[in-house]
């Protein structure tokens, strides 16, 4: 559990930097140009967050091709 608290703190504290460590770890089409910004006050404008903007990634090569090139593509990828 103390792990688990660690990196919710983290993750509320420096939410750029958790956040980061959790996405490099993935392929990426096109790198995000603005990785985080929000607006909470309706007085500034429409309530909105945006995560990772402009990015674009290839969810099958994240999750199947990129094992298959590290060869384990004996492995089962998905059970039903």
């Amino acid at each position: 559990m103390g792990l688990y608290r660690s990196m919710y703190t983290k993750s509320l504290e420096q939410p750029e930097k958790f956040w980061g460590e959790i996405v490099s770890q993935f392929h990426w089409e096109t790198p995000y140009t603005k990785f985080f910004s929000f607006n909470f006050n309706i007085k500034e404008g429409p309530i909105y967050i945006k995560w990772l903007e402009n990015a674009t990634t290839n969810i099958c090569y994240n999750l199947l091709d990129r094992n298959v090139k590290l060869g384990h593509g004996d492995k089962i990828a998905f059970y039903w």
